[in-house]
């Protein structure tokens, strides 16, 4: 296995950390500390991980969920948090598109809107995202394809019955 180096770090942070931040973004008002925390340990590893991108997003993940637990013990604020997440969106440039993006995952299970973000803004594959959230490929699937039939039905135009 190759040793960690400065260019791996680099590549992962240019590829990858927007997308990480999204992620992170879904338990933390502090997604960048996470990514750079993160960032910071894989640099700290004597060999680099089978599969780096993974590794980070497990890393991500469990960064952001530690600091998600300190909040609630320091008793943030939601509000703040979740305008925070709302500039965090990829959809920057268009405020509504962004505001019902948002929305929408949050109308997914917290397992669910996770695999919709890794698979989509993440652009994991399916071993990854099962890597990442310790389950099979199979599952990954499933869930993702559940989640976007819940996310088609939410995004469906409403029909007014006519009289």
């Amino acid at each position: 296995m190759p040793n960690v180096d400065a260019t791996l770090i680099a590549e992962m942070f240019d590829r990858h950390a927007a997308a990480l931040s999204l992620y992170a973004s879904q338990w933390t008002s502090l997604p960048d500390d996470c990514v750079q925390e993160a960032l910071v340990e894989l640099a700290r590893q004597p060999i680099a991980p089978d599969n780096p991108l993974a590794w980070l997003y497990r890393v991500v993940r469990n960064r952001a969920l530690n600091a998600s637990r300190a909040a609630r013990r320091r008793t943030t604020h939601e509000q703040a948090a979740a305008q925070v997440r709302a500039a965090r969106s990829p959809l920057k440039s268009d405020p509504a598109a962004s505001a019902g993006l948002n929305d929408s995952l949050a109308t997914l299970d917290a397992a669910a809107r996770e695999i919709v973000v890794l698979r989509v803004w993440g652009a994991l594959s399916w071993q990854e995202i099962a890597d990442v959230v310790g389950g099979s490929k199979s599952s990954a699937q499933r869930h993702y394809v559940q989640a976007l039939e819940q996310l088609r039905q939410h995004w469906e135009p409403r029909s007014c019955p006519m009289n």
